[in-house]
């Protein structure tokens, strides 16, 4: 069996407004409640907050899980209920379908192309400003430069953006064809290693696991090659709007538990490891690999140029919207393609702590 398919080049193209309703409605059935509303909440005092989260638990959510170890969310009158991901549903529509009060976006372009749509939600704080990816390839397959991905194979996950960004870096690098986008049925890390595919996006965790299998990467910056750096910030904290207007308070309140906890991860890499482990021991997540990833990540992705932890910069958003436009990324609620897009109503700073 192929361990991917190609690419549809319209996916994407249709009502995306009408396919975030669709998924948002798959997302009816799982389990998530509004805020103050769990039974178990009233007893301890604290009122519940649905957090829907972006991917399976690594050390990008060391933060997280460290201000829920150590109660940093219950000194904020708070109990965090998590909705796990499920292989196939963001929490982008759940959190605009109204399933979850909160939700970790996937990364800062995408969640611009969910706002493109409509969606009722706003972002409230930044966990990464910083990129902690590159786009990879086999030091074996002798490519030194962008340029030679022309008319070769990325795996991805079925994203235009994906395809666009390896676009623009083998243009910025003097290549004259596009890629062609494969979409993965098991994870990249296997694919790039069996040689399935030619590049792929890789994390601190993935690289770490190639050097410990003996096997040699060559890696290449998104911006390095004409992809402004705002496109590959990751995870936004997102806001369902009708949560924000009813509970400013609780909203502040997680952003302030979850400040703390990503201070001490810029601070102590160990200790938010040991708090990933506790709080997620069903995810099977090798200490090793999670501490290093938790280090590179605290030097790399979680300081904040724009100020305190979690402030974000609607300029350096809006960078990253205008680059999404001009390479057709970007499309309104009934599927048309456009030309450029304010950020500026779908990202504030007013619910980070005082």
């Amino acid at each position: 069996m192929a361990i991917f398919k190609r690419i549809n080049r319209n996916t994407g193209r249709g009502s995306a407004a009408r396919l975030a309703v669709a998924v948002g409605a798959v997302a009816l059935v799982m389990s998530a409640c509004s805020a103050g509303t769990d039974a178990d909440s009233y007893e301890s005092g604290l009122q519940t907050v649905t957090l829907a989260m972006d991917f399976l638990p690594n050390a990008m959510h060391g933060g997280l899980a460290y201000a829920m170890q150590e109660g940093l969310f219950a000194d904020q009158g708070i109990k965090v209920k998590l909705i796990s991901y499920n292989g196939s549903t963001t929490g982008e529509p759940i959190v605009a379908a109204g399933k979850a009060d909160l939700a970790i976006g996937v990364n800062t372009a995408f969640d611009i192309g969910f706002f493109a749509t409509g969606a009722q939600v706003k972002s409230i704080f930044i966990i990464s400003p910083g990129n902690p990816t590159y786009l990879s390839v086999l030091k074996s397959s002798g490519i030194t430069s962008p340029a030679q991905l022309a008319g070769k194979t990325h795996g991805g996950f079925g994203s235009l953006r994906e395809e666009e960004i390896v676009n623009q870096m083998i243009e910025t690098a003097g290549g004259t064809d596009k890629v062609t986008q494969v979409v993965l049925n098991v994870g990249t890390y296997e694919a790039l290693k069996a040689g399935q595919v030619d590049t792929t996006v890789t994390y601190p965790d993935m690289e770490l696991q190639f050097a410990n299998d003996g096997v040699d990467i060559v890696r290449f910056k998104q911006s390095d090659y004409g992809v402004p750096k705002p496109v590959n910030a990751v995870s936004m904290l997102l806001a369902n709007n009708d949560f924000l207007i009813k509970h400013p308070d609780l909203a502040r309140g997680f952003t302030t538990a979850l400040r703390q906890g990503y201070e001490k991860a810029i601070e102590d890499p160990a200790a938010v490891t040991a708090s990933v482990l506790d709080q997620f021991p069903d995810a099977n997540l090798n200490e090793t690999l999670t501490l290093n990833s938790a280090k590179i990540y605290a030097e790399t992705s979680f300081l904040n140029p724009d100020g305190p932890i979690g402030t974000q910069s609607v300029e350096q958003t809006q960078v990253a919207a205008d680059w999404m436009a001009g390479r057709g990324l970007l499309v309104d609620p009934d599927g048309n393609p456009l030309s450029g897009f304010d950020v500026s109503p779908y990202i504030t700073n007013e619910y980070l702590p005082k």
